[in-house]
């Protein structure tokens, strides 16, 4: 099976379920509150993982509590870590997110660091290389664009500079920063939207659609959209169809909307299967 790199920022975070934010001054009660691994390109990388995909994860952390927290999470994942790099000279990136359960939405506080990782010795042997926006500028380091012997994915939620869709096989952006997926053209790349709730918009410069989100329980949305980008990569290494793999893609974001961290709830190749053939009968 094809491999994946995924590169990008790994986190810590501290993640608090409150029915409501608090004004100013104001104290609330927290009804659940939990420590996650987060980031979008390790989210993804776990998603894939759970999915059956043989990956790896390309990133930085420091030598400190936290960043033994994600190499431990990442290994117990089954996540390959030979290039997670420890650096005893940074901090491990954490954040902290206050998650709305009557708004179902999420407020998000981060101390990241600025460190890239090197360029792997072996990137020939990845098919798929999917980075968020972090892992944007390490391609660029590495001098890795498209056309070689990876294809490349990127999860990006905000306008940055240099960013260009053509540059990527797979092209993912957020309703942040367009709603457009008129970018793709024939033998140019795929252009993916997810839209939360209202599902997801895709176009492969032959065919475009609009797949419907799943319903479900949810918890919190937090990491639903790495989680999506995740899953898109793991069915094209399956060499779905565009069409099926949105399909499969909002369905594993929607079910990791069961767990408030955002990964505890993302399921197994065994039990998507077991969703997608009881939504067909």
């Amino acid at each position: 099976m094809t491999k994946v790199l995924s590169v990008g920022i790994a986190t810590v975070d501290t993640i608090v379920l409150v029915d409501k934010y608090p004004a100013a001054n104001e104290r609330v009660v927290a009804l659940e509150s939990v420590r996650a691994v987060g980031g979008p390109a390790t989210t993804a990388a776990v998603t894939m993982a759970r999915l059956g995909i043989d990956v790896a994860l390309s990133c930085v952390i420091g030598d400190d509590d936290a960043g033994r927290f994600i190499f431990d999470t990442l290994k117990r994942e089954g996540v390959d870590t030979k290039h997670v790099i420890v650096n005893p000279q940074i901090k491990t990136a954490i954040g902290t997110i206050v998650v709305s359960k009557s708004e179902q939405t999420r407020a998000i506080m981060v101390q990241p660091h600025n460190e890239l990782p090197p360029k792997p010795a072996n990137t020939n042997d990845y098919g798929w290389i999917h980075v968020d926006q972090f892992g944007m500028q390490a391609l660029k380091n590495w001098g890795i664009s498209r056309g070689g012997s990876a294809q490349l994915s990127i999860d990006i939620g905000y306008t940055t500079p240099g960013l260009n869709s053509a540059d990527y096989d797979l092209y993912a952006p957020s309703e942040n920063i367009t709603t457009d997926v008129s970018t793709a053209k024939p033998d140019k790349n795929i252009v993916v939207i997810s839209k939360g709730g209202e599902g997801s918009v895709y176009s492969d410069g032959v065919s475009s659609g609009v797949v419907p989100a799943i319903s479900t329980e949810i918890v919190s949305t937090l990491g639903a959209g790495d989680v999506f980008h995740g899953a898109l990569v793991a069915a094209q290494v399956w060499n779905k169809p565009i069409g099926e793999a949105v399909l499969i893609a909002n369905t594993v974001a929607g079910l990791s909307c069961r767990g408030l961290d955002g990964q505890s709830g993302i399921p197994t190749k065994a039990e998507l299967d077991a969703f997608l053939a009881g939504a067909r009968s």
